[in-house]
Formats: structure tokens, sequence, C-alpha cells
């Protein structure tokens, strides 16, 4: 709630005074995080929380992580992340391949954004929409 009120320093501040986290307390920072624009924060987090070593990052994790590697443009996390998809066994749906392609697109690497969209099962409106805006990432940061 305070995230989406613009207010990610209380966000944080009761994400700190949990005593016991569980993944929804991590994803909801997390989320916080990527959604309000602070990328650098959302991908330290994620950091500490692999490093705390209780909770299995899940699917909105990566979700919201990589979110944040497509506004940090960081695709070589991206790549690490997609790895991890495969070792945790989540299954590459619409939701999360969204979310590689549309992190491949903003990092201009349209080829690996393609090769996740083609491994797509079902390519839902979501998944097309993420292409197509990759390929629009692409031109808009191409030079003349």
């Amino acid at each position: 709630m305070y995230s989406r009120c613009g207010e990610v320093a209380l966000a944080r501040q009761v994400f700190d005074e949990i005593g016991v986290r569980d993944p929804v307390s991590w994803n909801s920072m997390l989320c916080g995080y990527a959604k309000m624009g602070h990328a650098g924060e959302a991908v330290e987090l994620f950091r500490r929380m692999r490093s705390e070593g209780s909770i299995v990052p899940d699917e909105v994790t990566l979700v919201s992580v990589l979110a944040a590697c497509g506004d940090l443009g960081d695709s070589s996390l991206g790549t690490w992340l997609e790895g991890l998809v495969e070792e945790y066994g989540l299954v590459l749906n619409s939701f999360l391949g969204s979310a590689l392609i549309d992190m491949y697109g903003k990092c201009g690497d349209l080829g690996s954004a393609r090769r996740i969209f083609d491994g797509l099962a079902k390519k839902d409106l979501v998944a097309w929409n993420a292409m197509i805006t990759g390929q629009v990432y692409s031109y808009n940061s191409f030079s003349y």
C-alpha cells in the first residue's frame, strides 16, 4: 500500500520491521521498488533475499526483478535470472515469458526476446505486446 502511494521509504521501513519475512513480504517490497522506479534497490533486495537463503524466488519474484533489469538495461543479470527459471523448475508461461521478452527488448537484445517468444507454448496478447514493444525500443534507440 505504501509503495503504491509513492511512499517507498515507508514501505521499506515496514518491511525492515517484519521479524520473519515470507515470500509475500519479499515480493511486495520487490514489486514496490520495481514499479516505483527504484530498479537498483529492487535488484539489491533480491540479492539480499537470495543471500539469506530462506526464501526460494517464485514467478512473482522473478517478474519484478526482470522489470528492474529492463529498467537498468542489465541484460547479463536478466540472462542469469532466465537461468533461475529453469533452476527453480518454473514454467515459462505468458506472465514470466512476457517479462523476459520485455527485459530483453529494453536491453536491446531482440534475438533473445525472439527466442523466448518463439519458445512460448501459448502466445497471448501480453506476449505479442511485449515483443512488439521490444521492437519499438530497438527502433527508438537506433542511431542514424
